[in-house]
């Protein structure tokens, strides 16, 4: 079992700091996909791999993700994405990667049944305050 501090030792000394900052700021796409993929990102092996993924280059260094490229790097499979304009979440049935967005700004949770079942951040203001507007439907080949 590892303690607190040493996980800050070992994040400090893979991950630099501007890295750490982008994910925190940027990376709720990925942290969002991870979870649609049913890989809970609860804990500090959820940054470390966000920041494999930038450094395989399957997400951007601005943490814009690469979808088809993201999940097999994740699950070792094909995916094809829909993209699709939404105005509400009542459609949504399956794990869902859905983008809130307000005054500019946007935030990505998962959707399960109609409902915002994880959000990557405590709290958002896009979400509070804005609206669905996309979602990416993820079907896994077989």
């Amino acid at each position: 079992m590892k303690t607190p501090q040493s996980l800050a030792i070992e994040i400090k000394d893979t991950i630099k700091p501007e890295r750490m900052e982008t994910i925190g700021k940027y990376g709720c796409c990925a942290f969002v996909l991870m979870w649609c993929l049913g890989i809970e990102p609860d804990d500090i092996d959820a940054v470390k791999t966000v920041n494999n993924m930038i450094n395989a280059g399957v997400i951007e260094k601005d943490c814009t993700v690469k979808w088809a490229d993201a999940a097999a790097y994740l699950t070792g499979r094909k995916i094809t994405v829909e993209f699709k304009d939404i105005k509400d979440l009542r459609g949504i049935k399956e794990r869902t990667p859905v983008r809130y967005d307000y005054k500019g700004k946007g935030h990505w949770v998962g959707v399960e049944n109609g409902m915002i079942k994880f959000n990557p951040l405590v709290y958002s203001q896009c979400v509070d305050k804005g609206r669905p507007t996309t979602a990416r439907i993820i079907k896994l080949s077989k």
